[in-house]
């Protein structure tokens, strides 16, 4: 049993096969999975001042994308994306950290015309992920921030020429056509089904969309959207340009700063930490002798709605100056027994309001409490007794005024607090050494996923959803360390970083190989391989044009391979090239003479 890294290769079987489906036929990938275990993290959203913190758990996903090494070739990392997964009692949050490639994907065998492959399998993970942690009754949020850079994940991979880094506008249609088939598996909001009295059935997960962009207005944030939204009927949209922050949240009547979710190396984020400079300080507000009697109540003194939050982060330096940030959610609701139109409620929070029938039939009715005989109930007894004394009375004394002596602890007791305590002796050391094999680094006695619950209140852990090598939250931040140390703009190096840093991985988790081999399935469509060559037609079916003292009576035979042939008398030949008429010059294979007749000639001076 490993105890810092363990190894699921049946748990990523559903992801690979989800992705062989969804690749083209015959197309090989390596894929390799690291995930980390459920760990307590800070919590994403603020609190009020005076409350709980949300306890918050916080598992990483990272996947990687290699070319097949052979005989001839050396494994070499082609595309990587990174997921974090905030898990709380009422909310679970999939955020999207980071996205990049090489520029090496042109070294992979594809067919002339396929969909984008890195596309098609951003769009598979995420699927797989909203598949997995689906709880029940609670919503599930998919949350990014699209935002160009040269490279996020593999250091140099910018100086190689083949990598095409996409413009600000670019990089959000491109995530927007990555979610919009995660987000089309699922029925719009709008789509439920009328029940009795005013309940509405709702009988599967609802998707919905949301894009904003600082800095663009209605209609300039709708371009973005992705191509299917047009056919989307106006009262069931699918994309839409607001954000959900009131809709996941507990209370949406809250402050600003207790909706807005605060997430790593997010330009909301940075924002965030300069509004909390306004709020006054906690043991500032709780001194009582402070004179300026300031009290944090959690509000901002610059920015008192959502709407003025959004205004100022389009004046923000990474939202500005020709620089375009595009904030994404896809909202999932989960299916629900009954919901009010007004305002939803789950199966668990009715559960809780109304008590169970079975323990109501046990209360006696007050025509029973009358029958029964008053001799048959126990006696009062100060363990029975509703009405007793929390604690013993003491008996009186004759001084009202207990003596000082009474609230001193004893003099025994003190001492005996006073003395140190004394260490036992380690005996030494006798007999003869035994060796003992060297043990991996990394397999220390730290907790393993056989210890790990699956499944709490706080957070969901299938199997399924795990990557192929789990590995503890510290190791998982070393071999994300290691791979930012890495250099990728040569082929030959990145090679080299690729096979060093899997072998890295390999070592922590005590592990010899590990990767999983993926080849697409998925069959091409016959349109996508037509080729824009010329249609030649074949002379019999050439249909010239008929002579004006044609007769109706000539008409053409079918032959007997099905064809219609035209009869001589229809086909009109080209005429010959014949001389003009004499003064209308004369026609050659390529030039025009005039004739004589036709040329004049510039009279001379002396003749006017």
């Amino acid at each position: 049993m490993l105890a810092s890294g363990s190894s699921h290769s049946d748990s990523s079987d559903s992801l690979i096969e989800k992705l062989a489906i969804a690749l083209p036929k015959n197309v090989q990938f390596n894929i390799h999975h690291v995930s980390s275990y459920p760990t307590r993290c800070a919590a994403i959203y603020a609190t009020p001042p005076g409350s709980k913190t949300e306890k918050t758990y916080c598992e990483s996903h990272y996947l990687t994308v290699s070319r097949t090494p052979s005989s001839t070739t050396d494994e070499l990392f082609i595309y990587a994306i990174e997921v974090l997964i905030y898990s709380t009692e009422r909310l679970t949050t999939l955020f999207v950290s980071k996205a990049d490639s090489t520029g090496y994907i042109h070294l992979i065998e594809t067919p002339a015309v396929v969909p984008s492959l890195l596309k098609t399998i951003s769009s598979t993970l995420i699927s797989h992920l909203v598949e997995t942690r689906q709880r029940a009754g609670i919503k599930l949020v998919v949350s990014l921030f699209a935002r160009a850079q040269d490279q996020y994940l593999f250091p140099g991979s910018i100086e190689n020429s083949g990598k095409h880094v996409l413009d600000d506008r670019g990089l959000v249609r491109w995530w927007c056509k990555v979610l919009d088939p995660v987000l089309r598996q699922h029925p719009a909001e709008e789509e439920y089904k009328g029940g009795d009295d005013g309940w509405d059935i709702v009988v599967s997960t609802r998707a919905k969309a949301y894009l904003i962009v600082p800095g663009c207005d209605k209609y300039e944030t709708s371009s973005f959207f992705p191509p299917s939204s047009k056919a989307d009927p106006p009262d069931r949209k699918r994309w839409s340009n607001a954000h959900p922050l009131r809709q996941i949240a507990t209370n949406p009547s809250g402050r600003p700063r207790c909706l807005i979710p605060h997430f790593p190396d997010d330009p909301k984020a940075r924002f965030l930490d300069e509004l909390d400079d306004e709020l006054p300080d906690a043991q500032e507000s709780q001194n009582i002798n402070n004179q300026s009697k300031r009290y944090n109540n959690g509000q901002w003194k610059s920015v008192r709605t959502l709407e003025q939050f959004w205004e100022l982060m389009a004046f923000r330096q990474e939202c500005s100056s020709g620089r375009l940030v595009g904030f994404l959610w896809v909202v999932f609701t989960p299916p629900e027994t009954l919901s009010r139109r007004d305002g939803q409620m789950s199966g668990e929070s009715q559960a809780s309001m109304f008590p169970d029938l079975s323990d109501l039939a046990m209360l006696p009715t007050p025509l029973q409490s009358q029958q029964q005989d008053p001799l048959s109930f126990p006696p009062q007894t100060p363990e029975h007794s509703s009405y007793a004394d929390p604690l013993p009375l003491s008996p009186r004394t004759s001084s009202p005024i207990q003596p000082q002596s009474a609230t001193k602890p004893l003099p025994q007791l003190s001492f005996l607090q006073s003395q140190p305590k004394r260490r036992p002796k380690k005996r030494p050391l006798t007999g003869p050494i035994v060796t003992r094999k060297p043990r991996i680094k990394g397999a220390s006695s730290r907790s393993s996923s056989s210890t790990q619950p699956e499944k709490t209140k706080h957070y969901s852990w299938p199997k399924s959803s795990r990557g192929q090598v789990v590995l503890s939250e510290k190791d998982y931040k070393r071999a994300m360390d290691l791979l930012l140390r890495l250099d990728f703009a040569d082929q030959k190096v990145a090679a080299s970083s690729t096979t060093r840093w899997v072998n890295e991985v390999a070592v922590i988790a005590g592990m010899r190989n590990w990767g999983q081999l993926v080849v697409g399935k998925k069959e091409p469509f016959a349109e996508a391989f037509v080729t824009n060559k010329v249609n030649t037609l074949n002379n019999s079916t050439v249909k010239k044009k008929r002579k004006s003292n044609d007769t109706d009576g000539q008409c053409t035979t079918p032959s007997n391979d099905g064809v219609t042939m035209l009869s001589t008398e229809l086909m009109r030949k080209k005429p010959k090239t014949a001389d003009v008429e004499k003064g209308q010059g004369t026609l050659s294979s390529s030039i025009n003479i005039l004739g004589s007749g036709l040329v004049r000639k510039k009279p001379k001076t002396a003749d006017v």
